[in-house]
């Protein structure tokens, strides 16, 4: 795939704070906690609107369209809440597609706001195949979670807000799905402390954007496993601008294990009374167990997300 005329870095750095200027009023600037025991600064996008980074994307792509505008999306959960919740804002009439396996509790708060839900069999990349089909054979407007640059510069104003918050930033760990919360970052971070080390994180179970890294191509996992991070699980879609700017602004990736996922997760609510999802607890383990990081330096992790089905966390800190 040719990805030489595709949007770069400079590009969605360009839109980021634009995008900032208009979405910022239905914001939370979410704090950075520090974690004293671990040596690191905590990005709490799980304490943001919707319990989601996926948000400011939202925010950002339905703020750009005309008003009552008709928009399919496609999400395994946050993004569709991100966009259900900005489409009642702004006066879009939203229809979400959503894999069947999806969490319970994302796809009840999203049958809740009364979102036109479609569940779809497969993975979080063919609820993407049928919802882009719906919009294109329908004259709707598709809405990618990752694949858009006003999408990417929504999740790209986390980096603005960490670069204002902290000096000097060492390293960021970030969790990896799709790509877009990772591109958007990093674009703005590399622009204005490019000295900073962009690490990439996922889980060993579905480490899609890490063997499309090193086969130079986007490719599946050889095998669908299952994994607590579901909010960034699945391949991505094939001309996805996300692999060429992960390509040029990912420094290394670090994969993690299920069960350092789930100790992640016990540990951040037993140690700082957060609730945070499996794709957060990815970058927060990734960081935890970083050989090449000195506790000395300035680091940051984006907890990119506080949406879990509350048995299962009950489970999993007990």
């Amino acid at each position: 795939m040719d990805h030489s005329n595709q949007p770069d870095a400079g590009f969605i750095s360009s839109l980021i704070f634009p995008s900032y200027e208009r979405i910022q009023s239905h914001l939370i600037e979410t704090p950075l906690k520090v974690d004293v025991g671990q040596g690191l600064w905590m990005k709490c996008e799980n304490l943001q609107n919707t319990g989601s980074f996926k948000w400011r994307g939202a925010l950002s792509k339905l703020s750009a369209l005309p008003r009552e505008s008709n928009i399919v999306t496609a999400s395994t959960g946050n993004h569709g809440l991100g966009v259900a919740n900005a489409g009642a804002l702004y006066g879009h009439n939203v229809k979400v597609f959503i894999p069947k396996s999806a969490a319970t509790q994302k796809k009840d708060k999203l049958i809740a706001l009364g979102v036109d839900l479609v569940q779809v069999d497969g993975d979080s990349l063919a609820a993407e195949m049928a919802g882009k089909q719906y919009a294109e054979e329908n004259g709707f407007v598709w809405v990618s979670p990752y694949n858009d640059p006003d999408v990417i510069a929504g999740q790209g104003t986390i980096g603005l807000e960490i670069l204002n918050q902290i000096d000097h930033l060492e390293r960021l760990y970030i969790t990896v799905g799709g790509g877009g919360l990772i591109s958007g970052i990093a674009s703005y971070v590399k622009k204005h402390s490019p000295h900073t080390e962009i690490i990439g994180c996922q889980p060993v179970n579905s480490p899609e954007m890490y063997l499309s890294q090193l086969a130079g191509h986007v490719v599946m996992a050889q095998e669908e496993l299952p994994t607590l991070s579901d909010g960034s699980a699945g391949p991505l879609e094939e001309n996805s601008i996300t692999f060429g700017l992960c390509r040029s602004l990912v420094d290394r990736y670090i994969l993690i294990s299920e069960d350092d996922i789930r100790k992640a997760i016990k540990d951040v609510y037993q140690e700082h009374q957060m609730i945070i999802e499996g794709a957060a607890g990815v970058a927060y383990a990734a960081a935890r167990y970083d050989d090449e990081r000195n506790k000395s330096d300035n680091v940051v992790v984006v907890l990119c997300g506080g949406n879990i089905d509350s048995m299962l966390h009950k489970e999993i800190c007990q």
